[in-house]
């Protein structure tokens, strides 16, 4: 292998680099580490015992009835007020009859017939499954009624029991409505409904 003069610069470049790093000072870095002296050991108080890095953690062993660990009330038995889940108010059975006729509206059958209870009573003889059935094409296919109710009425029949009552508008057409509603939990459903003379 033929030294030329080119192969020599190339070959002793590395080594000119270095040799300059070494004789300019730090290259870009810090030579504080040169500085650093040896500290003595950390003397710890007397009754206190070192970190785990000095002994090893010290698990106490599980009590033999882990039911009266805590004084009463037991904090852990109980989520903290931050992460308390809010009490939810049932709707109102007003909210229920004015979400119901924006379903309507709206020609969301499956959100009309989530309002009627499973106990409703249908007015006439064919039957609540009749009814309800018919309801359901009437909102999906029928005419279109206004979002809002008219003079909707809330008449007091109990805790458990509401009778509202209302106009339903479509186009040129007005229904008047009464429907019973009956709390189930924390809801309000459709028990009854029929429609009443205009008035």
């Amino acid at each position: 292998m033929r030294f030329t003069p080119l192969r020599l610069l190339l070959s002793a470049l590395p080594l000119l680099v270095l040799a300059g790093c070494a004789s300019t000072g730090p290259c870009g870095g810090s030579d504080k580490y040169l500085e650093a002296q040896e500290r003595p050991l950390l003397n710890l108080p007397p009754g206190v015992l070192g970190s785990e890095r000095i002994a090893p953690v010290v698990i106490p062993p599980a009590a033999p009835d882990p039911e009266r660990l805590d004084p009463e009330p037991r904090c852990l038995d109980y989520p903290p007020q931050f992460f308390a889940q809010p009490q939810v108010k049932p709707a109102s059975p007003e909210a229920v009859v004015r979400n119901w006729g924006a379903a309507w509206s709206q020609r969301r059958p499956d959100l009309v017939m989530q309002a009627y209870a499973p106990s409703f009573e249908a007015p006439g003889k064919g039957g609540s499954a009749a009814f309800l059935t018919e309801r359901e094409q009437q909102v999906a296919t029928g005419p279109v009624p206004s979002p809002t109710l008219l003079d909707l009425v809330v008449t007091k029949g109990g805790s458990k029991r509401k009778i509202v009552t209302f106009i339903q508008v479509f186009g040129d057409e007005q229904v008047h409505r009464e429907m019973t509603l009956v709390r189930e939990g924390d809801s309000w459903r459709i028990e009854s409904e029929r429609t009443l003379p205009a008035p």
